[in-house]
C-alpha cells in the first residue's frame, strides 16, 4: 500500500495546511483499510507525517488527512502594529492592547487564526488574542493584562 494523488489544501488555522491523499493499491478485501491508513506515512517537504484522520469511502478510496505545520509560510498571519487602549477602567489594575492581523490567508476563518496567531510585546508571550472581532474589513485581536500603572 502507498498515497498517491496528494493534494494540499486551504490553511486551516496559524501555519498550518491541511493536505489529503488516497491510500492505493489496497487489497479489495482488506478489511482493516482504516488501521493501515493511520499507520502509513507520507511524505512532505522531506518530513514523514502519518495521517491525523482517515475516511474509508470504500474499496480503493481511502482517503488520509494531514494537518501540517512546518514550512507553510502562506498560512503564517501577524501581528502588524499594536495600540495602546489604555487601562480598562479607572483602579481596574489592567491595561487594554489592539493589534491588527495582517496575512490572513483567502478563504481562513479570521477568528482561528486570531486566536492562534502568537503574539509578542511588553516582554510579555501570547499564543494567540485573548478576544477577536472585525472592523472595517480588518481583524483585531485585544489583550487584556495586569499593570500596576493602572491602580
Amino acid at each position: 500500500m502507498f498515497w498517491v494523488d496528494l493534494e494540499s489544501h486551504t490553511c486551516t488555522t496559524y501555519a498550518t495546511r491541511e493536505y489529503t491523499a488516497r491510500l492505493g493499491n489496497v487489497p479489495s478485501n482488506y478489511d482493516r483499510r482504516l488501521e493501515a491508513c493511520m499507520t502509513k506515512p507520507v511524505q512532505i517537504h522531506g518530513i514523514e507525517h502519518t495521517p491525523k484522520w482517515c475516511k474509508d469511502h470504500g474499496s480503493n478510496n481511502v482517503i488520509g488527512h494531514w494537518e501540517i505545520e512546518q514550512q507553510q509560510p502562506d498560512c503564517a498571519s501577524y501581528w502588524n502594529w499594536y495600540k495602546d487602549l489604555g487601562c480598562v477602567s479607572p483602579g481596574s489594575g489592567q491595561r487594554r492592547i489592539e493589534h491588527y492581523l495582517e496575512n490572513l490567508p483567502p478563504g481562513g476563518d479570521w477568528k482561528e487564526f486570531c486566536a492562534t496567531t502568537p503574539a509578542s510585546f511588553l516582554g510579555m508571550h501570547f499564543t494567540g488574542a485573548q478576544s477577536c472581532f472585525e472592523r472595517r474589513g480588518g481583524v483585531y485581536g485585544h489583550w487584556v493584562f495586569d499593570d500596576e500603572n493602572c491602580k
